[in-house]
């Protein structure tokens, strides 16, 4: 998606750029941690590294001369919703590339769907909403990207949107809806809105483009029913944009979720596609594994039918598969499954050109979640992370994105 630009925040963000290669802005894990045996990188498969030129080549561009966009999109489970993961590969990217300058991206009011919403904002709603998420199979609805939708058939609700002072990026002059199908029935309106705003044609089925004249650091929506039709009004999620130069970083996280869970989401590579992302992280896999009983062999078909789905609906744009990190059942039983679970993410990054992330071998492969634990980077439950485990996580990814980013920048100069 390339948003409308404010030429003032603009200015802004390329008055703060020096084209000198920046640094990285991540700190170290604590000593003996993690496997220093074990490189942190990225593993091209097949012909994943071809995907990634572009994408580096963008990225050198924003980097050296502050032009350009780049839109990254992370699917993932409850690692994923809890928030902190994402929030710092937004703080990592931002500080690398120019700090302040990018978007927050799509974000879901998980709260309305009574579950627990990322870090970096909180949602306030009025009115009765059903629910519906990619886990629960026993209902049937259609679902996008988020893996999870909020509806409504309320004559008056809304939703507000704050996002908190330490929020990586707060500001946004665009938004995208993402709906069902709108017609007269129902009316959107920003009420206390600061200025003006307007609807951005052509319309489209399926989300709606709003456009506002001064820079917001929070909304209210107020949905509207004009009539006493049985309808609903739907939400999927919204995209919060800028138009600066810098990244946007979309994370869409369920609790819970199997790689099976996003095969339900019908609407996924459609509003994939309408994202436009420059890259892809998936991170799913922990939620498989936990299951006593582990069917690699169905795993790797679901996973390669997930990852050739998303191929379709976006040909071309490179994708990180990332390894589950080690944890324990019901916090004392060490998951054997694990190891299976990386044999099969590489084979499917074989068979659809992905690169690997293996955060398992990395955190120290099997039972090393007690030393994290030890360190206070893990649960209670030994199988999510403390806020600060999540950070270590997150600038380990980024690390390796960083090490494939300069390897590349190194090769091509070489080159010319």
């Amino acid at each position: 998606m390339k948003p409308i630009f404010s030429h003032s925040l603009i200015l802004v963000c390329l008055s703060a750029w020096t084209p000198v290669i920046p640094q990285n802005p991540v700190t170290l894990p604590p000593a003996g941690l993690t496997d220093g045996a074990i490189q942190n990188r990225f593993v091209y498969y097949g012909d994943a590294e071809k995907t990634y030129e572009k994408l580096f080549l963008s990225l050198d561009t924003l980097v050296m001369k502050g032009e350009g966009n780049l839109n990254f999109v992370h699917i993932g489970d409850s690692h994923i919703q809890a928030g902190f993961l994402p929030e710092q590969m937004r703080q990592d990217f931002s500080s690398f590339i120019s700090s302040g300058c990018g978007s927050r991206g799509l974000i879901f009011p998980y709260r309305i769907a009574k579950t627990n919403n990322p870090t970096d904002y909180f949602v306030k709603f009025t009115g009765n909403w059903e629910y519906c998420r990619n886990v629960e199979v026993k209902k049937n609805c259609s679902l996008g990207l988020t893996g999870i939708l909020v509806k409504t058939r309320d004559t008056v609700s809304g939703m507000t949107f704050h996002f908190r002072e330490t929020a990586t990026f707060r500001d946004f002059n665009f938004i995208r809806i993402y709906h069902d199908t709108l017609d007269t029935t129902f009316l959107l309106d920003f009420p206390g809105l600061e200025g003006k705003y307007r609807v951005l044609l052509p319309l489209h089925d399926g989300f709606t483009d709003y456009a506002f004249d001064s820079f917001q650091d929070s909304l209210k929506i107020r949905i509207i029913k004009k009539d006493t039709l049985n309808k609903y009004f739907t939400l999927y999620g919204i995209d919060f944009e800028t138009g600066d130069p810098g990244i946007s970083y979309s994370s869409v996280g369920i609790n819970g979720a199997e790689v099976t869970s996003f095969l339900r989401c019908d609407r996924l590579n459609e509003q994939l596609n309408r994202m436009k992302p420059d890259w892809i992280v998936i991170s799913l896999g922990t939620n498989d594994a936990y299951a006593l009983t582990f069917d690699k062999n169905q795993f790797t078909l679901d996973y390669l039918m997930l990852i050739r789905a998303i191929r379709k609906a976006c040909p071309g744009i490179p994708v990180v598969l990332t390894v589950p990190g080690d944890s324990f059942r019901r916090r004392r039983y060490d998951n054997l499954n694990i190891p299976s679970v990386r044999e099969a993410i590489v084979q499917v990054a074989t068979e659809t050109d992905c690169a690997v992330w293996d955060f398992y071998s990395l955190m120290g492969g099997a039972k090393s979640i007690l030393h994290w634990h030890k360190a206070g980077l893990v649960a209670r439950d030994k199988l999510h992370f403390s806020k600060q485990g999540y950070v270590i996580q997150a600038d380990l990814l980024f690390g390796a994105f960083l090490d494939a980013y300069t390897s590349f920048i190194d090769k091509t100069t070489q080159i010319h």
